[in-house]
């Protein structure tokens, strides 16, 4: 598994779309900071900084991190399709299961260390901006926001390689990754929101008056975990039994 893992690495390595990945989410802790240092709106000294990371974490969850991650993910998993490279891979003596596998850990590694790189990032450009003190307890408790983004997060990834593994093109996935988030912006303020999971991120963090007052927490988990579930099982089905021609 790690030397699948490290091949997935190898061929992610310096593509542009890693980098446009990147870049959406360093355009958004951008976009954020520009906002708190030429606004009088806003400010850390005055409103704090939890204020500065909420509006960080609701941009991610609510838009951006839906584009770069589904973005990454659509394409590691349609590129072998679109650049007629399936028909050896599959081929090859290796379990198909362990082929979805090693992919799917690559997008997870990449969800993790660049949400947490986005914590570490904003933190920084904010003292620049700010003489109040980013104390310990501001730290840990916005530490655990950011875990759970990356576990919330990561259970929406695998309904998202099933429909690129089921479409075998980059575009029609992307097409879709935008229909969720359109159905995000129009659902999040509906009754019973935390019925549709990609509402979920954004309502079990910090969200200020984006959103009901009100969550249903249990709603959300169930929403989550179902669509977990039924992605990896949708995906691996189509993944282990798509014919190689």
């Amino acid at each position: 598994m790690f030397d699948l893992f490290k091949a997935e690495c190898l061929k992610l390595k310096r593509t542009k779309i890693l980098w446009l990945s990147v870049i959406i989410l360093a355009l958004t802790i951008i976009l954020q900071l520009y906002s708190y240092a030429g606004s009088p709106k806003y400010s850390i000294d005055r409103d704090g900084w939890n204020d500065y990371f909420m509006s960080i974490v609701t941009l991610i969850n609510f838009l951006t991190g839906y584009m770069s991650y589904y973005i990454l993910t659509c394409y590691i998993y349609a590129r072998e399709y679109q650049e007629k490279t399936h028909i050896a891979l599959f081929t090859n003596p290796v379990r198909r299961s362990r082929l979805y596998f090693s992919k799917l850990l690559v997008i997870y590694m990449y969800i993790a260390v660049s949400l947490l790189l986005a914590f570490v990032l904003s933190a920084l450009l904010g003292m620049l901006i700010t003489t109040r003190p980013l104390t310990f307890e501001i730290v840990r408790h916005q530490l655990g926001i950011f875990t759970k983004m990356i576990l919330m997060h990561a259970m929406l990834i695998p309904i998202i390689t099933f429909f690129a593994i089921r479409w075998k093109k980059f575009v029609p996935a992307i097409m879709g990754m935008c229909t969720v988030m359109c159905l995000n912006f129009v659902l999040v303020n509906a009754p019973g929101n935390t019925f549709y999971p990609w509402t979920v991120p954004v309502l079990f963090s910090p969200h200020g008056t984006l959103g009901r007052t009100y969550t249903n927490v249990s709603g959300g988990l169930i929403s989550i975990c179902f669509i977990f579930v039924l992605g990896l099982f949708l995906a691996l089905r189509s993944y282990t039994r798509i014919e190689t021609k």
